[in-house]
């Protein structure tokens, strides 16, 4: 019997039930090894399960060891796996399919399952998860917490009045790989579970998903009870004052908001998730989110 998804509760058992279905499906996919949906439960359904999006072109296992420690806390946590992601092949061109359907199907997958799984919901997503994350906290009534870590509403190397354009036009025009490192390109500097490269299109996408959520924030409060905002002053990759805004919009509405910043000294890396990345610094990061995690406001 297929289970309806958008908006609807499943029970503990249907979701094991559902979590069960995803491990055969990815079972017949050549992924990596490390790259599969996992989830770490307590036997029964918790007071809440956090759902943990990792960044584009990474996958699980980027917060294997962060959920780890949710799990530790008595939380249940589950971490779906992007469409088109962790397959073995680091250089293929599949994850250049990911559209705004796939990531809305796959937010509304995850969501069912982690009702499920617990009684309240949170997530917590990073980058292009964070972007996912914030579109939950402002659209889903499903969701108690979100923690967006650095979303993806611009970058400083591109000037803030043509982010906008240039996402929609990116959005429509023919795809193009880029590399993440266009020095080193596929010199496995980066871990070994991550694609080397990006398509364009997809980080249009996911940019202009971006502003959605910070023109919506504009006219209503976000649907989420509680949002945490991390952001980090040494952030290289991310604009980080759209993504102030839009805190400031949801506080303005009356919602219970907390803005976290990385202060700049501590030089702390895009990806603070991942402990395979160079230059990381888990053990002063992850102590200020599992904390963060569980903040009422």
């Amino acid at each position: 019997m297929s289970i309806p998804l958008t908006g609807h509760r499943l029970s503990y058992e249907e979701a094991l039930r559902r979590l069960e279905a995803i491990a055969a499906s990815e079972a017949a996919l050549p992924l990596n090894p490390v790259g599969h949906s996992f989830a770490l439960n307590h036997g029964a359904q918790a007071d809440r399960c956090f759902v943990l999006i990792h960044g584009y072109t990474n996958c699980p296992q980027q917060f294997r060891a962060f959920g780890e420690l949710l799990h530790a806390r008595g939380h249940n946590v589950y971490v779906p796996r992007l469409p088109y992601h962790s397959l073995a092949d680091r250089l293929n061109n599949e994850h250049g399919r990911m559209d705004r359907a796939a990531l809305l199907h796959y937010l509304d997958d995850a969501l069912a399952v982690a009702r499920g799984l617990g009684r309240r919901v949170g997530l917590i997503g990073i980058s292009a998860g964070a972007v996912l994350a914030a579109y939950a906290a402002q659209f889903r009534a499903e969701v108690y917490y979100a923690m967006p870590i650095a979303p993806v509403l611009g970058t400083p190397s591109i000037p803030r009045w043509f982010t906008l354009p240039l996402a929609t036009a990116g959005s429509v025009l023919p795809n193009r790989f880029r590399w993440w490192d266009p020095v080193h390109k596929d010199s496995r500097r980066s871990p070994p579970h991550c694609y080397p490269r990006y398509a364009t299109r997809v980080l249009a996408t996911v940019t202009r998903m971006g502003f959605e959520v910070l023109r919506a924030a504009a006219r209503r409060p976000p649907c989420a009870r509680v949002i945490v905002m991390v952001l980090n002053e040494a952030d290289e990759a991310v604009d980080n004052a759209p993504n102030e805004l839009l805190a400031a919009r949801w506080h303005a509405h009356g919602a219970r908001v907390h803005l976290h910043m990385f202060p700049g000294e501590r030089q702390v890396i895009h990806d603070c998730i991942d402990p395979a990345q160079e230059l990381q610094q888990v053990d002063y990061v992850y102590p200020i989110l599992l904390d963060l995690a569980e903040w009422e406001g």
